[in-house]
């Protein structure tokens, strides 16, 4: 069977490696000989240890180490592997040019909707460096076509999500809020992210600004941690609002988030195929979403939920008051959510589909 080698450079664990760990019990599945390079200290070492999969490290956040290229070439003349996946953009720019007269054919996973630069750090990764890209939504295809990828170099391919953990969520809304401290009686606006900038809770507090006195059971939720945390507690105090905005950091587990929630909200300024809201429409949540990225391929606007232009406080708060006023359109866009998303995001799809360009890439 084939040998296919995964590069990480992240350390972290968030939706982009809940993706790779899907990906990697796929192929599990199938017979594949699987390998991963990482990034020291990463914590996607854990889960390659369970799932029984060699394991090589690089610096691959250092590019100035002396030993990076000849450890990346170590793990890729040891493991031999026939396909190579750059599983984030350091990696695939670090690793490519590390590995780039490797006989294995390479591709990778472009899961943000920065715009691309043309030229050596931008486009050439995606031209030079890989066979293949996908991209986790349209937008991103856009984005890969615009920095000259040929067309034919590019296959769409939604992110998944096992839908069971988060089906039915909302039926243990009461005992969700009593663990997090929340009335029973609150409507309860949430955003399960990282706080950074590009996330845009600010935005999301200047808009519920808009809506405290009018409704003043409304409660914005924002869970997770971040650079931000103390710039959006003051901008919350600023706004009288500190009693009103609860930053609690990361919820665990964040089920409790969605269970406690009647409108979930992603007002980021770039994204991807958010998690996030994957598996608020699996908790058939209504949301509320900016239009970067792939969010208005996961919410259709008027159906599922409301689009907004990122950014456009007025416009976030005007949506964001439909459901404050009208719980049964919430209830109703939620249902239609859950339905699409079963049709289009589960993880059925994503492994099959993954392996589908993997499988065009190995010689004949």
């Amino acid at each position: 069977m084939p040998r296919l080698l995964h590069c990480l450079a992240e350390k972290g664990f968030s939706g982009g490696e809940v993706q790779l760990r899907m990906l990697v019990e796929h192929f599990a599945r199938r017979g594949y000989e699987q390998a991963v390079l990482l990034a020291p200290g990463a914590r996607f070492r854990a889960t390659a240890e369970e799932l029984g999969l060699s394991v090589w490290e690089a610096p691959l956040r250092r590019w100035w180490r002396p030993d990076l290229w000849p450890r990346i070439r170590r793990a890729c003349r040891e493991f031999d592997p026939d396909v190579i996946q750059f599983a984030d953009g350091r990696s695939h720019y670090l690793a490519g040019l590390a590995v780039r007269r490797h006989r294995a054919r390479k591709f990778t996973i472009r899961r943000i909707d920065y715009p691309i630069r043309k030229g050596l750090f931008g486009g050439f990764r995606y031209t030079r460096l890989v066979d293949h890209t996908i991209a986790i939504c349209d937008a991103i295809r856009q984005r890969l076509l615009a920095a000259g990828v040929p067309a034919e170099r590019i296959t769409r391919v939604y992110d998944g999500l096992d839908p069971l953990p988060w089906t039915g969520l909302r039926q243990h809304r009461e005992a969700a809020r009593g663990r997090l401290g929340i009335a029973a009686d609150a409507q309860v606006i949430s955003l399960a992210g990282v706080l950074r900038p590009r996330k845009g809770q600010h935005v999301l507090i200047d808009a519920f600004a808009e809506l405290a006195a009018e409704f003043p059971r409304a409660l914005l939720f924002l869970a997770g941690g971040g650079s931000e945390h103390r710039r959006l507690q003051q901008r919350a105090r600023d706004r009288g609002l500190a009693d009103r905005v609860r930053l609690p950091g990361p919820v665990q587990p964040v089920h409790d988030v969605y269970a406690a929630s009647d409108v979930f909200t992603m007002p980021s300024f770039h994204e991807g195929l958010c998690n996030a809201c994957l598996e608020a429409s699996f908790a058939a949540l209504p949301q509320v979403v900016s239009n970067a990225g792939g969010n208005a391929e996961i919410v259709v606007d008027g159906e599922t939920g409301f689009v907004v232009e990122r950014g456009d406080v007025a416009g976030l708060a005007a949506a964001l008051r439909r459901y404050l006023e009208d719980p049964a359109l919430g209830e109703a866009h939620g249902a239609a959510g859950f339905a699409r998303s079963m049709r289009l995001f589960t993880d059925e799809h994503l492994g099959p589909e993954v392996e589908a360009v993997v499988r065009r890439l190995l010689p004949a």
